[in-house]
């Protein structure tokens, strides 16, 4: 199996900014005052049509300390390291974990949240929009990355996806006990570096909203099923020209279980979004697939998935076979198998990922 390494800098400087926080923070015995996480990742990659092979690794580090009544600091960073990466030239990008450049540090968010009642939140500082709106039980699963954010926004918005991040107004309105509203106002584009993250231009940089309305079914601990609406809309710098240009998107999300075997279940997953506008990147994205659930198995996971996506120089088809299998409380292992089509051209490609994970 392989071994962990991250970058020396970044472990130090993730790890102390959540050890800093910690000894500073008094606790309660009945719930503490700062909660805490760290998760370690890391991935060998194989091209194997081509016969390239890569290493990726991704530490992330978060704090959350709690303020006045209500109201709580909410901070996260991430290092991340890569080996002999890209090993394909698909467009989705078949590892999420694909960060680009290698940097030691990046903050993606620092800001404080408010709950002003228990329908409605509301968050302000820098922040990363992607498990705000796309993160779900089902999407969690693959490694793809058109699961972290659709195409249609991050091929053609600067937003603060991952690895970037933005500062940010996002609110959350719980209509009813299932139904709840989620709209966030960015800094028209993001950034990894500090000098850069925490400032808001719209004249320069333009603004970034999206905001999307979502069903649970049941309990919202227990996955019965999940439904999503969306929209994006923003302006940005355009691209060699004065001034800014305007785009927007749309999306859907369906997740439902749709046969249950005692605490197992099998489910069903629909996704797909539009940004036609000539001027977008990737104009249309569609994705579907099942997922089985075996909770009396330590929560194994297994899952397949077909992810489409039309961009204006091309389009791509990634059939990723792929299963989570925790082997105690702080280790899961995760292989994953890829068919991509890009523009005629098909490669077979194949993942090992291992993903350590402690708090409190």
């Amino acid at each position: 199996m392989m071994a962990l390494h991250f970058p020396v800098r970044g472990t130090a400087v993730c790890l102390a900014l959540c050890t800093g926080l910690i000894l500073c923070s008094p606790t309660r015995a009945s719930e503490p005052r700062v909660k805490w996480n760290v998760a370690g990742t890391t991935e060998g990659l194989w091209n194997i049509s081509g016969g390239k092979a890569g290493w990726c690794n991704l530490l992330e580090a978060s704090v959350e300390t709690r303020l006045w009544k209500g109201a709580r600091l909410e901070t996260a960073a991430i290092s991340t390291y890569n080996l002999n990466l890209p090993v394909a030239d698909d467009l989705q990008v078949f590892s999420n974990l694909d960060a680009g450049p290698d940097k030691a540090f990046r903050l993606i968010q620092a800001g404080i949240g408010q709950d002003f009642t228990p329908w409605l939140t509301a968050f302000a500082g820098l922040r990363n929009m992607d498990a705000d709106h796309f993160t779900t039980p089902f999407t969690g699963l693959f490694t793809n990355a058109s699961h972290g954010n659709f195409p249609i926004l991050s091929s053609n918005f600067p937003l603060a996806t991952y690895p970037l991040a933005a500062l940010c107004l996002h609110a959350e309105f719980r209509i009813t006990e299932n139904l709840t509203l989620r709209e966030s106002v960015y800094n028209g584009v993001a950034s990894d570096r500090l000098d850069r993250q925490f400032r808001f231009c719209p004249a320069s940089d333009g603004m970034f909203n999206i905001a999307s309305l979502n069903y649970h079914v049941g309990p919202e601990e227990e996955h019965h099923g999940f439904y999503t609406l969306g929209y994006a809309c923003g302006t940005a710098p355009a691209d060699g020209l004065d001034g800014k240009t305007f785009n927007y998107a749309l999306w859907g999300l369906v997740e439902q279980p749709f046969l249950h075997i005692g605490e197992n279940h099998l489910g069903a997953l629909l996704q797909g979004g539009t940004s036609p506008a000539d001027r977008s990147g990737c104009r249309y994205y569609w994705g579907a697939g099942v997922i089985l659930t075996c909770l009396q198995g330590k929560g194994i996971r297994a899952g397949l998935v077909v992810n489409r996506a039309l961009y204006a120089d091309g389009r791509e088809t990634d059939v990723e076979l792929t299963g989570s299998f925790p082997v105690c409380d702080w280790l899961t292992l995760q292989p994953a198998l890829h068919h991509i089509r890009t523009s005629g051209h098909a490669i077979a490609a194949a993942q090992l990922r291992a993903v350590v994970e402690i708090g409190n």
